[in-house]
């Protein structure tokens, strides 16, 4: 004898979500980079958070990139950055570990 109801979530139990399938669309042309710094706060990227970024995606003024200046990597938004540089690729992601206090 079978008593209750059917769960919500029936029809649904195969179905997994594959991070590097939502995340990633050109694998080979992917990098990430643990930021290490809290002067990108305003961006709501903190230290400790693991960037995604796609060196192969179509970079438009309003992207948010890393870039290098002065021999350092810096993220901002394309319109924002001054002079010849040489960008490395836009921000896709970014992946912030919530830490218990």
């Amino acid at each position: 004898m079978i008593s209750g109801f059917p769960s919500p979530a029936q029809g649904y139990e195969q179905k997994t979500i594959d991070l590097n399938s939502y995340m990633i669309k050109h694998p080979a042309a992917t990098v990430f980079m643990r930021i290490e710094s809290s002067r990108y706060t305003q961006m709501g990227i903190y230290n400790g958070d693991l960037l995604v970024i796609d060196r192969a995606k179509e970079i438009n003024p309003n992207s948010l990139v890393v870039y290098e200046s002065d021999g350092h990597f810096v993220l901002g938004r394309v319109f924002n950055i001054k002079g010849e540089t040489v960008i490395t690729g836009a921000i896709t992601h970014v992946i912030h570990t919530v830490k218990e206090s």
